[in-house]
């Protein structure tokens, strides 16, 4: 299983929950991904599939299992395309610094039609300049 997590929201280092990803975090790398970011009025953000950039970074992970069930549990995962996930877990390509293209599991929202009604649409994709408010 591939043991990469592109975070693009409070897991983010020096973000609210970052301290539940902090533990078995080997390596977190700036990185930047295909998508549209919006915020929600629940106090985090949700990415969908689209043509902007999200910034964010790959986390790579140690701990096995017991990461994953860490992340899946913050983001409301159940498995692939259960009617009760608030994300789904999907591989998506996400670039480096000096543009190397690698593969990472990307939680995006799994109801992307609700968005544009429940959220706000970050144009820059980046969840630190919302939360600075810039």
């Amino acid at each position: 299983m591939l043991q990469r997590v592109f975070v693009y929201g409070t897991l983010l280092t020096g973000m609210a929950n970052h301290y539940l990803i902090a533990p078995y975090a080997k390596k977190i790398t700036p990185a930047q991904a295909r998508g549209l970011l919006y915020a929600l009025p629940y106090g985090y953000p949700a990415m969908i599939a689209g043509n902007g950039t999200v910034y964010g970074e790959v986390v790579e992970l140690t701990g096995g299992e017991e990461a994953w069930r860490v992340l899946d549990d913050l983001e409301d995962y159940r498995g692939p395309g259960c009617p009760d996930n608030l994300y789904e877990r999907v591989v998506q390509k996400v670039c480096l610094p000096g543009g190397q293209l690698i593969s990472a599991y990307v939680y995006l929202w799994a109801k992307p039609d609700e968005l544009p009604r429940i959220g706000r649409l970050l144009v820059h994709g980046d969840w630190r300049r919302h939360v600075r408010g810039s």
